[in-house]
Parts: C-alpha cells; structure tokens; sequence
C-alpha cells in the first residue's frame, strides 16, 4: 500500500511535468515560420559570403545593446592579483578591464617545466551560476575540472568569471578582451588558441568561437541545440538575442566556426537539450561544414549521462590541433 508521502511525490512530479509541457508549447508558438538567413550555400565562396554577412548581423545585434569599446580606447589593464605555485603549473589571480569599464577578475595558469613555451593556450569558460573556481574545482561532477585538465597538460589556460546576461551574446565583447589578453602574454603561441566551455559556457563558446577567428579549435558542450529543440522544454531565454532568434535556426550559427575543427557534446539525459534536436542540429553543421570540405574536423561525443563535461573526443582534437597533452590526463585520473 503506497504511503501518503508517496502520492504527494507523485502530484508533484504531475505536476512539474504539466508545467514542462504547457511551458514547451508555450515556447514552440514562438518558432519562427522561416529564418532570415538559413544556410543554403552550396559553394565555398558562397558559403564564406554567407559567415561574413552573418558574423557582421552579429556584430550589429551585440553593438546595438553594448557598443564595443576597443583596447586602445579602454587598455586591458592586466593586474595579477595573486600566484599560487602548483606542481606542474602556477596559478594566478588576475584582474583586467571589461569592455564597460569595470574590473573582472579570472584565473590564469602557467605550465612549468616545460621552458618558456610559447604554450598552446585555451579559455576555459563557466555555465549559469559558475565561476573562475567551478571550472578548475569539481572533478567528479558538471564540469569536472576540466580547465585543470588542460593546465596540466601543458595549456595555459584563461578561466574568467562572467555576470549572467539578459541576453549571453551580450558578453561577447568581454570574451574577445580574454583572447586579447592571451594573445598579450610571452608565454602564449598566438597560431594555438582554442575555447571550450559547458553550459552557457558552450554558448558563449559558440559566439566567441563564430566571431573572432584567432581562435583555431573548440569544445562546445552541453549547448548546441535546434531552436525547436531550445524552444521544446524551458529553458533560460538569455540565448534568444533580439535580432539573433530570426536570422538563422540557432544551430547554424555553429557554421561560422568552419572550417575550424569543433567537438560539440550532446549527452542523452540533458535535461536542457533533447538529443534529438542535438542529432537534427549537428546534421545542420555538418552539412554546412561539407560545403567547405571539412565535415572530418567536426564530431558530436553522444553519451550516457546528464547535463555535464565529458572530454572523451574534445581532448584528442584539442591536442591534435594545437599540441598539447590534455588527453594523457584526462585517462590518468579516469583510471583513478
């Protein structure tokens, strides 16, 4: 005989699940009849005429709500706050100036033991609610220390702490002062940076990644999504920049990489991205990355589990494309 306690779960669970789905169909009227600017491109001219015009409605949409100001009008200002020697790498405490003039603060780490590099270097990048610490912090749940991965495989690794945004394209000037610091420091070879990011940080990896090519790789995981996908369940609406939500499915915007290698990991629980709108998303990619003829540098990792990191294919490319050791820790600690 089931117990009061357990009828009270069960209403609550009825409960929440009516609310999903009145909130999905809610969401799903909002779908757009038709993009401004799907990918159709069927030659590479075509195709790069389209990135350049959409990375330029991009660049519009951003400015529009958080006009740019450059390095020469506003200096970085790059403050080391305070240094931590590690075993294999020293990590500093940074400070440096935001695009509207406030100081952010991140976490910084140097290889040691290896010479002055120059290092490869990766922006390692929090999701909703994180910080600096989360990405280096946790390494048996979300993001599983992941940016301590690569700073003991040789990276020099920039992991900032980023306010939550109405809209997360809005940070998007922020996240290219972070590549301009890297670019800044002795110990960084420019022709080897990458980003990747989980959760909101796969989103911001997405933008960063679609407009500033200095960038030569990246990880975006727990984000890459269909809008119907984005739409089906609810989710935090700071994805659907004004302008940004009609001009493509937002899946596409992942084309902007090409022909960049990128790793997008879509695992089967995440609760924020039905995979089967993670699966429709990537053949969009991937299709456009054929257009380019670099549908071989694009992967999605598909696994067991929940909203979280997982590095399994993300590794590998990374030090394929920029040369460092990221996966020889990674399997250690796996066999911990």
């Amino acid at each position: 005989m089931r117990s009061y306690l357990t009828y009270v779960c069960l209403g609550i669970a009825f409960i929440v699940a009516l609310a999903c789905t009145v909130a999905a169909q809610e969401g799903l009227q909002r779908l757009p009849k038709e993009f401004e600017m799907s990918f159709t491109a069927t030659t590479p001219e075509e195709a790069l005429q389209w990135q350049n015009a959409a990375r330029e409605k991009l660049f519009g949409y951003v400015e529009a709500l958080c006009p740019r100001k450059s390095t020469e009008e506003l200096p970085l200002d790059v403050k080391i706050e305070s240094t931590e020697e590690l075993e294999v790498y020293t990590k500093h405490r940074i400070s440096y100036m935001g695009n509207e003039g406030e100081r952010k603060t991140a976490i910084l780490t140097i290889p040691k033991g290896k010479g002055n590099g120059p290092f490869p270097a990766i922006l390692a990048l929090h999701g909703h609610g994180g910080n600096e610490d989360a990405v280096f912090d946790d390494p048996k749940v979300l993001y599983r220390a992941f940016a301590d991965d690569f700073a003991r495989g040789g990276y020099v690794v920039l992991a900032p702490s980023l306010e939550h945004r109405d809209y997360a394209g809005m940070q998007l000037w922020n996240l290219i002062r972070l590549v301009d610091i890297l670019e800044s420091r002795p110990e960084v070879d420019k022709e080897r940076l990458g980003v990747g990011g989980l959760s909101m940080g796969g989103e911001w990896t997405m933008w960063l990644a679609a407009c500033d090519l200095r960038l030569k790789a990246a990880i975006v995981s727990g984000w890459m999504c269909t809008t119907e996908g984005c739409l089906s369940v609810p989710n935090c609406q700071c994805w659907e920049l004004p302008g940004f939500f009609t001009l493509m499915d937002v899946c596409e915007i992942n084309i902007l990489l090409a022909p960049r290698p990128v790793v997008f990991e879509s695992s089967l629980r995440d609760p924020c991205f039905p995979i089967h709108h993670c699966r429709d998303g990537f053949a969009k990619i991937r299709n456009g990355y054929a257009v380019f003829g670099a549908k071989d540098v694009v992967s999605q990792d598909t696994w067991d589990a929940g909203h979280e990191w997982h590095g399994e294919l993300a590794y590998p490319m990374i030090d394929e494309v920029l040369k460092g050791n990221a996966i020889s820790v990674y399997r250690e600690k796996n066999r911990r």
